[in-house]
């Protein structure tokens, strides 16, 4: 992606990651929260949503935007 092809305001690289109820969470919160998750995917975890979730959903869903992020920065260059 060039300068010219970004949208204008917004960073080519999030600095933050939002949760399903909108409250921000920075990288480095995150990746540590996904350590720990991964640890132990059974177990729930409050702060997802505005009830506990399992560690297996939160590990889903992360993957499942990441996996919409790669593919819609790849449409955008083809």
């Amino acid at each position: 992606m060039t300068k010219m092809d970004r949208i204008p305001g917004r960073a080519a690289y999030p600095r933050y990651f939002r949760t399903p109820e909108g409250r921000p969470v920075s990288i480095r919160k995150m990746a540590a929260a996904l350590r720990a998750i991964r640890a132990n995917p059974d177990a729930e975890y409050p702060g997802w949503d505005w009830f506990p979730v399992p560690g297996h959903f939160i590990l889903r869903e992360f993957r499942r935007g990441l996996d919409d992020r790669i593919n819609l920065r790849g449409a955008s260059h083809v």
